[in-house]
């Protein structure tokens, strides 16, 4: 029998609400500091108990709120940022749909003390419904505290981590958020103890190497009314997963599967496939230009030109790449004048970035010193598959790396040299490769191996690039037939050969990578150059980081 439909009760609409807007305590901290930040905070703590189970306490000093709206900020869609729907295409505040506390307090027992300078307020409410009204002593700003979160949804209890994975959830959310907020001091007290603290700066690389570390490059790129501003690793520098992957819109934290793609594509070749580079990055885009409300967590953003977006952040990231010079890596990052964050979320003006429109690479203190190769530099010594050279400093050169790089350029230009066979080469298939046989021969064409399927089980090899002996083809073809990837079989390729180099051999390889558009990385990212300096021979020999 079809039951007939009635309309939800409030409280069960409320705790849907929450199971949409709180997946756990580090998301009821999200919104708690984000309305925080919206009240034109700058001075924001956070306290949690249990990882934020039994406690979570968020404070600020805010402009704070009158008596009514106190009351009627535990309404569901109750804002003070929306009024009609074409203000959801000029939104510039963190939130705007009004669900955040009214979800909280459905689940949970929470309090709100807050003074605006004129009234103070002081509101308890238990799993949603409001127990009292009065008046409190505070100063100005807002104080919200919960306890026991879902004490009243035992389903959702069941399913939350441990104390220590959420309050570990809770910091991270807490430190991303910093990063888009240099202007404003966090904190965050857990059990009792000072887990974080960050005080308010002028320069927004101040806060992102306090919380992330050292980051090797900063990049700029603007097209349009769009620009992208940040940091981004070394590609030596990546990791296993996204962990170390920050982005922001219009100082909004998001997760984008598109930018992720954009970033690892400007690395190019320079980066292991099986490796995802480390990088913070603002997009400033105007506001009607995205939709952030396609999650209830503001999480996701839907772009209207995802193609431009793309575009903006790949190029940022090729572009500083390719204009590197030896100054580039020579002179470290210097911040001698304070960098605020390079948005105007109104877009009414055009954005101060101060940098040039194709990009500006510096490079941080601190941070790995490269090299790259000019025919100037002398080759001295040989060690194994290495050169040594000498010049204003020593640098040593991966020579098969080298010769990996040259090989995987030149095979790309269309009109790259190739070397005519005395005799066509022919290689016997195995049954299973001989069923992609003309496949595999388009393929080989686009490493510059010229390569005809014969039918059957033959392979003919017409032409080879300039640098493959006839005598390394059927090897080389070989190793593509198992990668199938021009990068990697390129690069393993090269790095399997057997052979010894001459001083003579090193100078040459050196001048002909030097005319490639990447000379510091190999096919797979593996780094093939690197910079000598004579205190660190010291401090290999000795030991003595003082040498």
């Amino acid at each position: 029998m079809i039951k007939k439909i009635e309309l939800l009760l409030p409280e069960v609409i409320n705790q849907i609400a929450a199971g949409e807007v709180l997946e756990n305590p580090a998301s009821a901290v999200k919104e708690l500091v984000e309305n925080s930040i919206d009240a034109e905070a700058l001075r924001i703590a956070v306290e949690i108990k249990s990882g934020g189970h039994q406690l979570i306490c968020v404070e600020d000093d805010g402009i704070g709120m009158n008596r009514e709206d106190a009351v009627h900020c535990l309404q569901r869609h109750a804002t003070s940022k929306l009024r009609q729907t074409d203000d959801l295409l000029t939104l510039t505040t963190m939130g705007f749909r009004g669900e955040a506390l009214a979800a909280i307090a459905s689940v949970s027992q929470l309090e709100i003390q807050t003074f605006n300078g004129q009234e103070s307020t002081c509101v308890k409410v238990d799993t949603g419904r409001i127990v009292s009204i009065g008046p409190c002593a505070r100063n100005r700003g807002t104080t919200i505290d919960i306890r026991s979160l879902f004490q009243n949804v035992p389903a959702r209890q069941k399913f939350q981590k441990s104390a220590a994975s959420s309050g570990a959830q809770v910091l991270r959310v807490l430190q991303t958020i910093a990063l888009a907020h240099p202007n404003i001091a966090f904190s965050l007290q857990s059990q009792g103890r000072c887990v974080f603290q960050s005080e308010s700066c002028l320069d927004w690389r101040v806060r992102a190497k306090e919380i992330l570390g050292p980051l090797s490059f900063e990049v700029v790129q603007v097209l349009d009314s769009y620009a992208v501003h940040g940091l981004i690793g070394a590609p030596e520098e990546a990791k296993g997963n996204r962990s170390g992957q920050y982005m922001f819109l219009n100082q909004r934290p998001i997760f984008s599967p598109l930018i992720s793609r954009a970033v690892k594509d400007g690395y190019a070749t320079r980066l292991n496939e099986a490796k995802y580079p480390s990088f913070l990055l603002f997009l400033t885009l105007p506001p009607d230009e995205f939709d952030i409300n396609v999650h209830p967590q503001k999480r996701d953003a839907r772009f209207q030109n995802e193609s431009k977006v793309y575009r903006l952040v790949e190029r940022s990231i090729s572009k500083m790449f390719e204009s590197m010079t030896p100054q580039n890596f020579a002179s470290p990052l210097q911040f001698s004048d304070p960098m605020p964050l390079p948005w105007d979320v109104q877009m009414e003006r055009p954005l101060n970035l101060q940098c040039k429109q194709e990009g500006d690479i510096r490079q941080k203190e601190s941070q790995p010193s490269f090299i790259l190769p000019s025919v100037s530099r002398k080759a001295i010594a040989l060690i194994g598959s290495f050169a040594l050279f000498e010049g204003d400093y020593f640098s040593l050169l991966d020579l098969k790396g080298a010769e990996a790089r040259i090989f995987f350029e030149e095979a790309e230009e269309k009109d790259s040299e190739k070397e005519t066979l005395s005799w066509p080469i022919e290689i016997e298939l195995s049954l299973e490769e001989a069923k992609t046989g003309e496949e595999l021969s388009q393929s080989l064409k686009k490493v510059g191996v010229e390569a005809r399927f014969l039918g059957g089980r033959m392979l003919a090899v017409d032409a080879a690039p300039r640098g493959l002996d006839e005598s390394e083809v059927s090897d080389f073809v070989a190793r593509f037939k198992i990668e199938r990837k021009a990068a990697a079989a390129i690069s393993r390729f090269c790095r399997s050969r057997k052979k010894k180099y001459s001083l003579e051999e090193a100078a040459l390889i050196e001048q002909r990578l030097a005319k490639c558009k990447d000379k510091n990385y190999d096919p797979l990212g593996r780094m093939i150059a690197r910079e000598i300096r004579e205190e660190q021979l010291g401090q290999w020999i000795t030991g003595d980081e003082d040498s």
